[in-house]
């Protein structure tokens, strides 16, 4: 799980990079956050921004102690790679919008897999500053 969280956070940056954009920095709470609500999207088999209990990322994050001034979230299900979730997530232009956001200082990511879930495969990032 956490080399496929970290190929995430490597991959990100190389696009980041290429866009002539700053790298992330990995932020083990945002990481928190973020393979809290993989997680909660693998067991309840949903697929939103919103919790099963209702948090929002701005939520999530608090919960881990960590504050920040700008929080964007992307979330991907059914892709068994960290390629094919940043090619989906490339693709689509919310989603492309906070990985080129020039205002992100940090990164973290949450892997998820369930058998019995409709996507199986669940990633999130969480952007912050």
């Amino acid at each position: 799980m956490i080399d496929f969280e970290h190929k995430v956070h490597i991959l990100t940056n190389t696009i980041r990079q290429q866009h002539g954009l700053a790298s992330l920095i990995w932020s083990e709470e945002l990481a928190r956050a973020a393979r809290t609500h993989s997680r909660d999207l693998a067991t309840s088999n949903t697929f939103s921004h919103t919790g099963t209990d209702s948090t929002t990322p701005e939520q999530r994050v608090q919960a881990t102690g960590k504050t920040m001034r700008f929080l964007g979230e992307n979330i991907c299900g059914g892709r068994n790679s960290p390629e094919a979730a940043i090619m989906d997530w490339m693709n689509s232009p919310g989603h492309r919008v906070n990985i080129l956001n020039p205002d992100a200082v940090y990164l973290g990511v949450g892997f998820a897999y369930s058998e019995n879930s409709r996507y199986r495969f669940y990633v999130t990032q969480v952007f912050g500053k």
